[in-house]
């Protein structure tokens, strides 16, 4: 598996464009395989905003914190989409989507920086995932 990376700058905090790229073709390839619903996608989603909202609001006290905590909630989250690749779970047949959220998952763990990344990201691929149609 390649290292996700989000950067042009890291130390300047640009984005790579390229990785929207990257987000339309992961969108393609979910279309593609055909096994995602797009309430499956949403769910996961809602469930990244809320920590997102939760890390947003605890970083003004304490930032280094506020990301330890939100740590073991992503790989809560890792936890959860590998129970869910089970043969009677939903997401047995949509290994693409689990592959793209356990690389953007891991991504965004490295830093609170890769975390708001991860976020566009992903918020990305849902959104051309939505544009097509699913």
């Amino acid at each position: 598996m390649t290292v996700l990376e989000f950067y042009k700058d890291r130390e300047k905090g640009l984005l790579d464009p390229a990785v929207f790229t990257k987000a339309k073709k992961v969108a393609d390839e979910l279309v593609q395989e055909g096994k995602l619903k797009s309430s499956q996608f949403r769910n996961y989603f809602a469930e990244l905003r809320a920590l997102e909202n939760r890390f947003q609001k605890e970083r003004k006290a304490d930032e280094a914190t506020a990301f330890a905590r939100l740590l073991p909630e992503l790989e809560l989250l890792k936890a959860k989409l590998a129970y869910n690749t089970r043969s009677q779970g939903p997401l047995k047949e949509a290994k693409r989507f689990v592959e793209f959220m356990n690389e953007a998952l891991e991504a965004g763990q490295r830093s609170p920086q890769d975390f708001e990344a991860m976020m566009k990201y992903v918020e990305a691929v849902l959104a051309y995932f939505y544009a097509s149609g699913k």
